[in-house]
């Protein structure tokens, strides 16, 4: 079989007695590759440990764990495209976006924000996150799921297709409701500065909230949008036509609104719904998409940046595209936030230990149900970063640091990387069309809490509404 040529139907009426063992397994990675992988990271350690700024210590970094990154996907592409298209994988590229992606190109300015120590604490708490995702991958067995509630028999194409309306009407709802379900009103809204909204909620939310919530959905248009894509014959002109434009207001929903991760796990999303249900892999229908898809993102990142806190209406109407042309491509200088972490703790601030796991558990919770519900941590990042009216991200590798050390860093990071090994798994044990929608939706929910680890138990709710949609039989 060719790494281009993968029959879906085949492959769902297939006889596995007939076949070896490694043929049917979920996609997963090869102990060579995760060797290859921790190798890199060792050398990334000694190699950026000799140079003399922080700027040159993060590129050296960037560079060795970028090559031995791409030298371990190539040596997982020898079982074919499919075996790429893993819940880890994502969680190792998008970490390293996060953190060092950035610094393969110059970053004149990040050496005025920290010191070398700071720069060698957090490149050492990101090489030994990443050594953590690419073994806890390991620790589950390959073997297909055997929860009944995770195994699904297909649904008609009038059920996506209903399926799609349900998510966006919900996902929608409260916007609509706070411009009386006035379409142009709500897309002249997304138009304005980041949280000027009529829909954004308060700091703490209250009983309108709750409606708040059901936006969540949105994040199931993107995979039913794949899905549909391929069985698109089936549809009907019409039909196909609420799909694109349905599809098209949530990813503009996600760019106008600023919030690059968002977009960028919606993009993802699709990627995986239509990837996963292809008939057959061609250089046309699989390559070709995903560099689009990543043009798109690269060249969305900076003018999102650059609009989000003036609106992307001020940011056409003024002209400010034309003199946004910046001299480098930046994320976020997440290692910065990550080295003021590992410098305020423990020496100026206790570990916050169970805290962080109490937060990552009861954030989803809305007030209205828990009046007493926490604000947030008793000590934020914010605070240590001396950030007043904006928000600093440490990836949850600054998070799992302020819970308890370096052993905080091993264990969620093992905990994620098994986590991801575990919902891999989903791609053998059902490969039905809806299927496909809810492990497209665990990439969308992995991806995001490499930015932040309190963002898990919010974006699996979709999943849950999903299942248990299924399991009720509400769709068909």
């Amino acid at each position: 079989m060719s790494n281009l040529d993968y029959s879906y139907s085949s492959y769902l009426e297939y006889d596995y007695s007939s076949i070896a063992p490694e043929e049917h397994l979920p996609p997963h990675a090869s102990f060579a590759s995760t060797t290859v992988f921790i190798a890199g990271l060792i050398v990334a350690t000694i190699f950026s440990a000799t140079d003399q700024t922080p700027t040159t210590m993060a590129s050296t970094a960037a560079v060795v764990v970028g090559i031995s990154l791409l030298l371990s996907i190539w040596l997982d592409y020898k079982r074919g495209l499919r075996n790429l298209f893993r819940a880890d994988l994502l969680c190792l590229a998008a970490l390293y976006a996060l953190t060092l992606l950035e610094f393969l190109f110059p970053q004149e300015g990040f050496d005025e924000r920290v010191t070398l120590e700071q720069t060698v604490k957090a490149l050492h708490l990101v090489f030994i996150g990443m050594g953590g995702l690419a073994i806890g991958r390991h620790l589950v067995a390959l073997k297909p799921i055997q929860s009944s509630w995770l195994n699904f028999s297909n649904i008609s194409n009038k059920a996506l297709f209903q399926m799609l309306l349900m998510a966006a009407f919900l996902g929608y709802l409260h916007m609509l409701i706070s411009v009386n379900f006035d379409i142009f009103r709500m897309i002249d809204a997304m138009l304005g500065p980041r949280f000027s909204e009529p829909w954004s909620r308060g700091r703490l939310g209250g009983a309108t909230s709750l409606i708040s919530e059901l936006a969540l959905m949105l994040s199931a248009i993107p995979p039913l949008a794949g899905v549909i894509w391929n069985r698109r014959q089936s549809f009907s002109v019409f039909q196909l036509f609420i799909v694109f434009i349905l599809f098209a207001l949530t990813l503009f929903q996600g760019f106008s609104g600023g919030t690059r991760n968002v977009f960028a796990s919606y993009l993802i999303a699709f990627l995986i719904g239509y990837l996963l249900t292809l008939p057959q892999y061609s250089f046309k229908n699989t390559i070709i998409p995903i560099l689009i898809a990543l043009g798109i993102l690269f060249y969305a990142s900076d003018h999102m940046l650059a609009f989000r806190q003036i609106g992307l209406r001020n940011y056409i109407l003024n002209e400010a595209y034309i003199n946004n042309t910046p001299e480098t491509f930046a994320v976020d200088y997440n290692l910065w936030a990550i080295g003021l972490l590992a410098d305020a703790f423990p020496e100026q601030h206790d570990f916050l230990g169970l805290e962080i796991i109490v937060w990552s558990i009861v954030k989803p919770i809305p007030r209205f149900f828990w009046p007493g519900k926490p604000e947030g941590l008793s000590v934020s990042i914010e605070e240590i970063a001396g950030a007043e009216g904006w928000t600093v991200a440490a990836t949850y590798l600054g998070e799992a640091y302020m819970m308890a050390g370096i052993f905080g860093v091993i264990g969620v990071s093992l905990f994620f990387g098994a986590l991801a090994g575990w919902w891999n798994r989903m791609a053998l044990q059902s490969q039905s069309a809806y299927a496909m929608v809810v492990y497209a939706l665990g990439f969308f929910a992995l991806g995001v809490t490499m930015r932040s680890m309190f963002w898990l138990t919010t974006l699996i709710l979709p999943i849950v509404a999903l299942v248990v949609i299924k399991k009720l039989k509400i769709v068909r």
